[in-house]
């Protein structure tokens, strides 16, 4: 055996203590199928839940539960505090510039929704232009669908090239005066096609167009800066990220939050509340 070989085999060995170790945090993957230790690959559609976070989810409901931002005994403020905590933690993550403009939804088809609705009533008329590309998920594609409907707007798509890569040539002929945004996925759920969504950015801010990135595919795999990329809005869940189902974030610069109307009515998103009049929350 060469001296090569040794270290192949010593790469390969430690690979393998790598992934049992890694494997060891996620309980789930102790269990067996077929009589063989389960593999998991379907990570694109969720991912499995280390320890850590299962233990800090029992922990909130055996020492912490109750209602944020409603009460002033000790367990609300505790809950508050660890609720607002995590929101200046996303917004580290994501390099935003505000915590304020991190907004906590249900996932990524939330956040797309919020923005169509909101950003729609407030931004898009009869004959405007939404843009996407044709390897936007379903959930980048139906809200659009149903803006359009409702406003009589149209819906252009981006093209794929036969790389499975967006076409970038054709891309700046479809940014025109009546384009009031671009919706466009960072990551390709199906293809794994890694877009150039700074150029993307750039092109569409040149025209003065806002634009909204979907990143569920993209925040579990890369570092991404919203300040760097200077989109619009950013969207991902985070139960494709080791954290729990039905929790997920919209970033959005904060003069198109607050420039948009609400997305929904309720308790924590008001001032005041009369029978005459409700005047609402600041941002988020």
């Amino acid at each position: 055996m060469t001296s090569s070989d040794t270290g192949t085999l010593t790469e390969q060995f430690r690979k393998l203590v790598s992934i049992a170790g890694c494997r060891h945090h996620f309980p789930l993957l102790r269990q067996y199928v077929n009589g063989k230790p389960l593999v998991y690959f379907d990570n694109a559609a969720t991912s499995q839940k280390p320890q850590a976070v299962i233990d800090a989810m029992m922990r909130y409901y055996e020492e912490e539960n109750s209602n944020i931002h409603r009460g002033v005994h000790s367990l609300s403020e505790r809950a508050t505090q660890s609720y607002e905590g995590v929101r200046h933690k996303v917004r580290a993550f994501l390099n935003a510039g505000d915590h304020r403009e991190i907004v906590f939804v249900r996932g990524t088809t939330e956040a797309i929704n919020l923005v169509a609705h909101c950003y729609g009533r407030a931004f898009v008329r009869e004959g405007d232009e939404i843009l996407i590309s044709g390897m936007e998920h379903h959930s980048n594609i139906v809200p659009w669908q149903i803006l359009c409907e409702e406003r009589n707007a149209k819906l252009r798509v981006i093209p794929i090239t036969d790389a499975g890569e967006l076409d970038m040539d054709v891309y700046p002929s479809l940014l025109t005066e009546r384009t009031r945004i671009v919706a466009v996925t960072h990551v390709s759920n199906a293809l794994g096609t890694v877009n150039p969504i700074g150029e993307v950015i750039r092109q569409a801010h040149a025209r003065g167009i806002p634009v909204l990135v979907d990143g569920a595919q993209a925040v579990p795999h890369m570092h991404v800066d919203v300040q760097e990329l200077d989109c619009d809005f950013y969207a991902f869940s985070a139960h494709k990220m080791f954290g729990p189902t039905g929790v997920g974030v919209l970033y959005g610069k904060r003069r198109w939050l607050e420039a948009m109307p609400p997305y929904q009515g309720g308790g924590d998103m008001i001032k005041s509340v009369t029978f005459e009049k409700t005047t609402y929350n600041d941002v988020p």
